[in-house]
């Protein structure tokens, strides 16, 4: 007893949390769970469940915060529960509908682990995990991220950093996200560790809405920003960029003279970018009528598979129904549909996904009325990239990220005045 005493257990349990968030990006994992994976051909990583190192570190800051708890104490600010009750309606609805699914084990190992992310952004909100602390490492690791990114386009391939995740891939890979010039040069997209381009790129937007409401003070933040801007143009995903710039909108209408400077400063850099690499771009922007078409396709067949499974058929399990009930689609079709909403209502019912645009709604309320316009500005960021892709729900760093962003947002809502100037301290 005496040992645990002597010990600083808040700050071991910070230190691995904020470990965890450093990594999130990287794909250190092990899979644990995959029944039914192979049953299409071909391995559906969808139908899998894997522990990543990330989680790992969570778990451990979880154990030590809990002894920190019970041995020394641990002074936390109060979060009124009208901000929280949102979030256990949704766990509760999510947990619910568990029984209904195709395979139960693994929508179950699903909720346990939106459960660990839920802990973990309480304690975020709440500020035994320093929010300012957690958004500067979250930003350092997308720094890291966005310089291989670069780094990735311009070498039109991967850099061999296999054992951090990163793919095997180069201009000729199939299905790998590139862009295809009219003269028939192919470029890749960077992405980082990260599965996909699209997946990178609109978290690194998320990371500079984060950083464009918390972080304006220093020099080396605004570097910080700079090389993640990159990393997110390079990576050519228009619902990133226009996430982005629909956030950074909101701040500047909202807070002219404030913002005016770091709008200026991003438009600039976009159009230094578009002005050097703005082939690329427009080819994206071209192709985006087609993407659209797809996209709408997509949500027609959730909305088919929706109706026949009125509690959903299970996380993870959206592809092998899509199979089932699309038999003619071929094998690199067979994904997620791009909408977050979508996919909830597909797989976990239609009151997870009511849940789900509720939290939307209600904390976009409260920032507009409570004039925390960096809250409204990051939750119209994230709900405009939930409706153009599923990475919220199918990727692991996704989840993660955008819990940790309603912990911002929650804690920012239910500040008090004095909550930037207060610090989480054990009790002696």
């Amino acid at each position: 007893m005496k040992f645990f005493a002597k010990i600083n257990l808040l700050r071991l349990a910070q230190l691995f949390f904020g470990a965890g968030v450093f990594i999130l990006p990287l794909r250190i994992r092990s899979l644990i769970f995959a029944d039914g994976a192979y049953s299409l051909g071909f391995f559906d990583e969808y139908r899998a469940f894997f522990i990543h190192a990330s989680e790992l570190f969570f778990l451990v800051a979880f154990a030590l915060l809990g002894l920190a708890f019970i041995f020394r104490g641990v002074k936390m600010r109060k979060i009124p529960v009208k901000f929280l009750l949102p979030f256990l309606i949704l766990l509760a609805v999510k947990i619910a509908v568990v029984p209904f699914s195709r395979d139960p084990i693994l929508s179950l190992l699903h909720f346990w682990r939106t459960f660990e992310f839920a802990v973990g952004a309480f304690f975020v909100a709440s500020g035994v995990f320093e929010l300012r602390a957690v958004v500067r490492i979250l930003a350092a690791a997308f720094f890291l991220q966005s310089a291989l990114a670069v780094a990735q386009f311009f070498a039109r391939g991967e850099l061999g950093l296999h054992f951090f995740g990163e793919s095997f891939f180069t201009a000729e890979t199939f299905n790998v996200g590139k862009t295809v010039l009219p003269s028939g040069d192919v470029l890749v997209r960077g992405m980082g560790t990260l599965p996909h381009a699209n997946i990178f790129a609109g978290l690194a937007a998320v990371v500079l809405l984060l950083l464009a409401a918390r972080e304006r003070k220093y020099s080396l933040v605004y570097f910080v920003a700079v090389v993640i801007f990159a990393g997110m143009f390079f990576a050519f995903s228009r619902a990133a960029d226009l996430a982005f710039f629909a956030g950074l909108l909101v701040l500047l209408v909202f807070n002219f003279r404030r913002r005016i400077f770091s709008t200026a400063a991003a438009l600039g850099m976009f159009s230094f970018l578009i002005f050097f690499f703005g082939a690329p771009f427009f080819v994206r922007i071209q192709n985006s009528p087609a993407s659209s078409i797809d996209r709408f396709s997509q949500i027609s067949q959730s909305v088919a598979i929706a109706r026949e499974n009125i509690f959903g058929v299970g996380r993870g399990e959206y592809t092998a129904a899509l199979a089932e009930q699309f038999s003619a689609l071929d094998f690199w079709q067979i994904q997620p549909v791009h909408n977050f909403f979508a996919l909830k209502t597909a797989e976990e019912s239609i009151f997870t996904a009511f849940a789900w645009v509720a939290i939307f709604a209600i904390f976009a309320l409260w920032g507009f009325r409570e004039k925390k316009f960096e809250v409204l500005a990051l939750v119209v960021g994230l709900f405009l990239l939930a409706n153009f892709d599923h990475y919220f729900s199918s990727n692991f760093t996704g989840e993660a990220v955008l819990w940790i962003a309603f912990a911002f947002v929650v804690a920012e809502i239910s500040a008090r005045p004095d909550f930037e100037k207060s610090a989480v301290k054990s009790s002696k």
